[in-house]
């Protein structure tokens, strides 16, 4: 099953905390996550590292489109 929903950066986790593997929209196509962390000292956002070679710099309180992946229970 796939859960699509929208990740936030308020500041905080939003309603997804992305990870790797996750698929994102990016530039009207969606992207797998390959890696992602905080950018510089301050923390504030996240970059992160598609699989299409690009990075993508998420700052509070910017928003993205996510599919993941639900694991079967």
């Amino acid at each position: 099953m796939i859960r699509t929903g929208w990740y936030e950066l308020p500041g905080g986790l939003g309603p997804f905390d992305l990870q790797r593997g996750d698929r994102v929209l990016h530039g009207g196509r969606w992207a797998t996550v390959v890696d992602l962390y905080s950018p510089g000292s301050s923390g504030h956002g996240r970059v992160l590292h598609l699989d299409t070679g690009r990075l993508q710099l998420l700052r509070p309180p910017e928003r993205i489109r996510v599919h993941r992946r639900t694991p079967r229970s």
